[in-house]
């Protein structure tokens, strides 16, 4: 029952344990510097096209050695190596090739609205098969919900978010105590992912229709419902750029909120745990 990590999401690092180490691929990244979080080992940077990769935009990103952050502000403009690998991002070096004036402001965090034990405003969605549905359907169930955009380029936003659902519904095909539990995934770029975008990204995600649902819906309904979870998505005019936050919830069976996590660093066995000790529903 506890409200865990506001920030902006975080650009957590996915290590491998044993095996071959991960396939990594290395891009030039250049930019200015919005922020510097060095408490997380993070960066914002406002950045140019990543040729081969992806376009320009605005997002925080990772480094495994803290001295990369040392002496960096706020303005510096700054040529880094984007390492990117199957589950994992990060930077492995950043030199400052000089220093701008900011026109404008690292986006803040948008304060949580919704406490545990509040109920969860609802919304008219359409799943992946242009089915519309609601919360109000999903009464009687205790839900998974998260938000995410098919586009998200870098492996440890919201591909993160689909890797740990997948790991969730694999655990939920073996336990009977938790047959009643279903996943939502919420699109926040409903004019981009419509019904059949969600349909066959949902397919390549080995989703089960009857356990793990993608929704879309009219934009601002959309907007309006992440917002009651502290949601920020700031979308650049005419780009997929799409700077934006990560919240993951846990409703019970009510449609009250009972749990919700900022941010990447929850594993699939901290939701199986939150899951299991809400309360099933009385049938």
């Amino acid at each position: 029952m506890v409200l865990r990590g506001l920030a902006i999401a975080s650009a957590a690092l996915v290590s491998a344990c044993g095996g071959d180490p991960e396939p990594q691929r290395e891009y030039v990244l250049e930019g200015q510097i919005l922020a510097v979080r060095p408490e997380r080992r993070e960066v914002v940077i406002r950045h140019q096209d990543i040729e081969g990769f992806m376009p320009g935009m605005t997002m925080p990103f990772s480094v495994r050695e803290p001295e990369l952050l040392t002496g960096k502000r706020p303005g510096d403009l700054v040529t880094a190596t984007l390492v990117v690998a199957e589950t994992s991002a990060h930077l492995s070096t950043l030199t400052t090739t000089g220093f701008e004036d900011l026109n404008d402001e690292a986006p803040p965090p948008v304060p949580v609205v919704l406490a545990p034990g509040q109920s969860v405003s609802d919304a008219a969605f359409v799943d992946q098969d242009g089915q519309a549905v609601s919360l109000e359907g999903f009464r009687g169930h205790r839900l998974a919900l998260t938000f995410i955009y098919t586009r998200c380029p870098l492996p440890d936003f919201c591909p993160l978010m689909d890797r740990h659902f997948a790991s969730i519904q694999e655990t939920l095909a073996t336990r009977a105590d938790l047959a009643d539990v279903r996943l939502l995934t919420v699109t926040f770029d409903p004019e981009f992912d419509t019904p059949a975008v969600l349909k066959a990204y949902a397919r390549r995600r080995g989703a089960e229709p009857a356990v793990w649902s993608f929704l879309t819906g009219d934009p601002t309904a959309v907007s309006a419902f992440g917002e009651q979870f502290g949601l920020y998505v700031e979308r650049a005019p005419q780009s997929i750029d799409i700077t934006h936050s990560l919240r993951t919830a846990v409703i019970d069976p009510e449609g009250r909120l009972v749990t919700m996590y900022g941010g990447n660093s929850w594993t699939p066995a901290e939701l199986i745990a939150d899951l299991s000790t809400t309360p099933a529903p009385v049938h």
